[in-house]
């Protein structure tokens, strides 16, 4: 999976790096389908720490977004998104097993 990591406005540390790409590594049990990622990181003057994440899967892309006051949060609230639509996605992949015509006519 390709990883790209952008920092707004302030410089964001390799430990923060190497967390992020063990989290989106991780995102691949819920969605083997995934190919690459990017996440935006800014902080703004007021304060507020925005994450911003695009996570591409085959022919879609699940985008989510956070903000904080700890960029930690923020970070933590778009993996949960981006992880929920996942699940989502994977979900509609499945095959679902519908009853035959013929039984619900004679039921």
């Amino acid at each position: 999976m390709k990883i790209q990591i952008t920092a707004r406005h302030f410089h964001a540390s390799p430990q923060l790096h190497q967390n992020l790409q063990e989290s989106l590594e991780r995102l691949a049990k819920f969605n083997d389908s995934i190919t690459g990622a990017h996440i935006i990181l800014d902080a703004a003057k007021s304060g507020v720490r925005r994450a911003e994440g695009i996570v591409k899967i085959l022919d879609k892309s699940v985008c989510a977004h956070a903000e904080e006051d700890v960029m930690g949060k923020a970070i933590d609230a778009m993996l949960e998104k981006i992880e929920r639509q996942l699940k989502k996605e994977n979900e509609k992949l499945k095959v679902h097993k519908s009853i035959p015509a013929a039984a619900a006519v004679m039921a």
